[in-house]
Order: C-alpha cells, then sequence, then structure tokens
C-alpha cells in the first residue's frame, strides 16, 4: 500500500510539472551552491530544452561555474546571482535537497509563485509546491531524461552533452554502485546523439595543472587509515592552498582517493572552507549508509555519497567526525 502512494504521489507531481511547462512562460532555474556535474548539468539540460520550446530559461546560482565544466554550454543561460530578480512564473531547483543550499531562497528575495523541486536525494526535504523525488534514480539527470522524452522534445547535441556529463560523473565514470541498467541506456542514447566520451573525459580528468598535481601530493602525504583499515580520510586546509598556490576546485575528486585503498568502507574528506568551518564529504564502498552520517550533522546526500558542513578547528571536527563514522561501522 505504501509503495502505491509513493507512486501515486510521483505520478500526480510528473503531470503537475508537465502542466507547469507547457502553461508557463518564462523558468528559473536554480540547483545547489559549488555545482557538481548532475547539478549542473541536468540544470543546463532542462534551460537548453525550455528554449528550446520558445520558453524562457535561465540559471541562477549564487557561485560561477567549476573551472573542470568550462567545456558545457551555459554562457548566455548561466548566471551568477546572490538573489532572486527579473518575474518568472516557475522556479526549477534541481538536485539539491535543501532549499537553504541554494544560497537563494532564504534570504528574503521574492521566490516564483511555482517551485518545482526535482531531486534523487533520499534526504531531500521536500521545499517545494511540487515535489518530484526519486531516490531510485541515478541521478536529477536521468529524471530530466525521463521528462524530455515525455514531452517528446528532441536532444539535442548540447542536451545531451550536459546530461550525459551528469552521468558520467554522478557514478564515477559508471564504476559506482548507482551505475544501473537505465543509466547505460540512457548514455547510449546520448552518446548516439553527438557525445564523444573520449573527448569528455579529456576535459574532466586529463587538465589537472601541476599545482593540483601538487596539492594532491601534499594530501595524500596527510591522508589518514583507521586501524581496523575500514575508515581512511584525506584533508585539506587553507595553508595547503596557499603553499601550492590552488583552490578548492583543484581539490574536488580528492575524496576518491582514500575511498580507492583496500579495506577501506568510509572515506572521508575534509575540506577547511574558511576560519573555523569544514566541509566533510562521505563515501562509502559497500552497505553503510553515509546520508545517515550526514544528516546526523545538518546535511544530507545519497546512500553511498553525502556531506555536510561543521564549525570547528580541525582537530575537533576530525574528531567528531571519525568518532561517529566508527560507531556506524560497528
Amino acid at each position: 500500500m505504501r509503495s502505491l502512494k509513493k507512486l501515486n504521489e510521483k505520478t500526480m507531481a510528473f503531470n503537475q510539472i508537465v502542466d507547469a511547462i507547457q502553461e508557463g512562460q518564462s523558468f528559473l532555474i536554480t540547483t545547489h551552491m559549488n555545482p557538481e556535474g548532475d547539478a549542473l548539468g541536468s540544470s543546463l539540460g532542462l534551460a537548453l530544452a525550455l528554449r528550446a520550446m520558445k520558453k524562457e530559461a535561465l540559471i541562477y546560482n549564487v557561485d560561477s561555474v567549476p573551472r573542470i565544466f568550462h567545456f558545457l554550454p551555459f554562457h548566455e543561460i548561466y548566471q551568477q546571482k546572490k538573489k532572486v530578480d527579473g518575474h518568472f512564473d516557475t522556479m526549477f531547483v534541481l538536485d539539491c535537497g535543501d532549499s537553504t543550499r541554494t544560497g537563494l531562497m532564504n534570504n528574503g528575495s521574492p521566490l516564483p509563485p511555482v517551485v518545482i523541486n526535482i531531486d534523487h536525494h533520499v534526504t531531500n526535504k521536500n521545499f517545494g509546491n511540487i515535489n518530484w523525488i526519486d531516490p531510485e534514480a541515478t541521478a536529477t539527470a536521468e529524471m530530466i531524461y525521463d521528462l524530455l522524452i515525455y514531452l517528446n522534445l528532441s536532444i539535442s547535441p548540447e542536451i545531451a552533452l550536459s546530461l550525459y556529463t551528469a552521468l558520467f560523473t554522478e557514478t564515477g565514470s559508471f564504476r559506482f554502485s548507482n551505475t544501473t541498467p537505465k543509466a547505460l541506456r540512457i548514455s547510449a542514447e546520448l552518446l548516439e546523439k553527438g557525445v564523444e566520451p573520449y573527448w569528455l573525459s579529456q576535459q574532466l580528468y586529463e587538465k589537472r595543472s601541476l599545482e593540483g598535481l601538487k596539492l594532491l601530493g601534499e594530501g595524500l602525504t596527510r591522508m589518514g587509515k583507521s586501524d581496523d583499515g575500514k575508515i581512511a580520510w584525506i584533508m585539506v586546509t587553507q595553508d595547503l592552498l596557499k603553499k601550492t598556490k590552488t583552490d578548492w576546485e583543484d581539490s574536488e575528486d580528492f575524496v576518491n582517493y582514500p575511498r580507492s585503498l583496500a579495506g577501506v568502507e568510509i572515506a572521508v574528506f575534509f575540506r577547511e572552507l574558511g576560519d573555523r568551518l569544514f566541509k566533510v564529504s562521505f563515501r562509502s564502498k559497500n552497505q553503510i549508509n553515509v546520508a545517515q552520517l550526514a544528516e546526523h550533522f545538518g546535511g544530507g546526500g545519497h546512500r553511498y555519497a553525502a556531506g555536510c558542513q561543521i564549525e570547528g578547528d580541525l582537530d575537533q571536527v576530525k574528531k567528531k567526525v571519525l568518532d561517529i563514522v566508527t560507531q556506524k561501522i560497528k
């Protein structure tokens, strides 16, 4: 009975979204701060599709597009904004479990009359007027693809590149446990639209700077592991960024290095954002739900990938987090 209720709610939300798109003319799209591949790719895919329907569509975000994604077609669509301005019929919030993480929705600026929340995070707080949440989806981009297909829209090479980038990065290049047959089928269809997988891999993984590699080296020398070998962590401080003349973007995938160690079940990445403020990323290789870990500290995410922000000095934050992770494993 519960599964049927969830299916009915999902279907109702989907139909409401279709109606909003068909009836509306101007759309604002946003996602969480510091957008990664799925957040950015799904937003661009939707914006480009709406524009193909002769609708007005813009993406607002409090942060700029990360350098690693500068190959995506974001020009004239993506704007760095600290508040919502202008008139829009509808606002889409994609791949964001909590409205506070947009940086745009809780600062007093007027919002469009309809807020549509589309996400695949199990920890989503259902903050929209319309909420389409599907934790079984590999990525939010998968949901956007389903929406575009239902609307019978043509998938242009630019839309295909955006959605494929989202699926490719969200699955760790199709290595992670969220790689499903459906995700691979969609990816194959996107490749048929003109995406070049080798070229894309070069853009994402073969354009590191020398300074970025030096930062990685510094981080690896500071990597730690628990006595039982089930927990591993890596950290980057502001001092390391200054020493190597880098910034936070150069450390974006560092959590995958402790995760790659044999026997590790949970990997943790401590990244110093500012004075007494750390972003903590969790990754799980097995059955441990790290979204619950992140929720404990006010964050959220997926079963195998989640994160949060914690205040305190490095030693305090590290001890607090590792104590909880150790309890979770036990």
